[in-house]
C-alpha cells in the first residue's frame, strides 16, 4: 500500500534540532515516534519556533508541530508530554555559591533566558524584579559566555543548551573549561511540551506509541545519549 504522506513542523532549535545537519535531541525523538508508524512517509519542514503554532492552527504546510506547549492556543490534539526541558542555575565550582532555593539567588548577578522571569513561577519573578543585577538575554549562548567570564554569578536556562554552549571550541581549545568545572542547582522541576495534530486519530496512534517507548525504555536511552 502507498504510504500516507505526513508533514512535520519543526523548529530549527539548537541543540534540540539543528537543520544544517539534520540532528538534535527533538528530532531523533520524533524520528523514533514515527519509525513505529510505517504507513507514513514522514517530511520535516523547519520553521522558527514562533511560526510552528501559527502554521498548525492557520497554514497549510504541516499537518503536525513539534514542541508545542499546553498553555498555547492550539486549534488541535496534543500528544502526552514528550520534550523535556530542565531549567538549571549553574556557577562556578570555584565560587562555591551556595544555592538551594530560589530565594537564594536574591544579591548574586544571574543571566537567564529572554522570558524567564514569566516562565519560572512567582518567587522566581519576584526575585528577577527586586534584584538589580538580574538581566534577560534573547541568545541562550551570551548567558553561558557571561557566567564563564565572570560578568555574572549564574547562569539559568536549560541543562542541554548549557551543555551544548560548553561544547564550543572557545571553552574546550582556548578556556580549557568542562562541565566538572561548574556546580548544577536544580531548582525547578522538568518541563515539557507536546506533538500538537490537526487529526484526533493520528494523535491517539502517536500517544499508544509513546507510551510503549516511555516504557521500554527508549525515550530515556535518547535523553542520556544527549546528555
Amino acid at each position: 500500500m502507498a504510504k500516507q504522506d505526513l508533514k512535520i513542523g519543526i523548529g530549527n532549535f539548537a541543540p534540540f534540532l539543528v537543520e544544517g545537519d539534520h540532528h538534535g535531541l527533538f528530532l531523533e525523538l520524533t524520528e523514533e515516534i514515527f519509525k513505529q508508524l510505517p504507513k507514513y512517509n514522514v517530511k520535516f519542514v523547519y520553521m522558527s519556533n514562533n511560526r510552528l503554532l501559527h502554521e498548525i492552527n492557520s497554514g497549510h504546510r504541516i499537518d503536525v508541530a513539534c514542541n508545542i506547549f499546553s498553555n498555547s492556543s492550539v486549534k488541535g490534539f496534543l500528544s502526552s508530554p514528550i520534550f523535556r526541558y530542565t531549567d538549571v542555575a549553574v556557577s562556578k565550582k570555584s565560587a562555591k555559591l551556595k544555592v538551594n532555593k530560589i530565594s537564594d539567588l536574591q544579591g548574586f548577578s544571574i543571566a537567564a533566558y529572554q522570558g524567564a522571569k514569566e516562565m519560572l513561577g512567582d518567587d522566581f519573578k519576584e526575585m528577577a524584579l527586586t534584584n538589580p543585577n538580574y538581566s534577560e538575554y534573547s541568545h541562550p549562548d551570551e548567558t553561558t559566555y557571561m557566567m564563564v567570564a565572570g560578568e555574572k554569578d549564574i547562569r539559568i536556562g536549560d541543562i542541554h543548551i548549557f551543555l551544548h554552549d560548553l561544547a564550543d571550541k572557545r571553552y574546550i581549545n582556548e578556556e580549557k573549561i568542562a562541565e566538572k568545572d561548574f556546580t548544577i542547582h536544580r531548582l525547578w522541576p522538568d518541563v515539557y511540551s507536546h506533538i500538537a495534530f490537526k487529526d484526533k486519530a493520528l494523535r491517539d496512534s502517536v500517544n499508544k506509541v509513546i507510551k510503549d517507548l516511555t516504557t521500554n525504555g527508549t525515550i530515556e536511552a535518547i535523553y542520556r545519549k544527549h546528555r
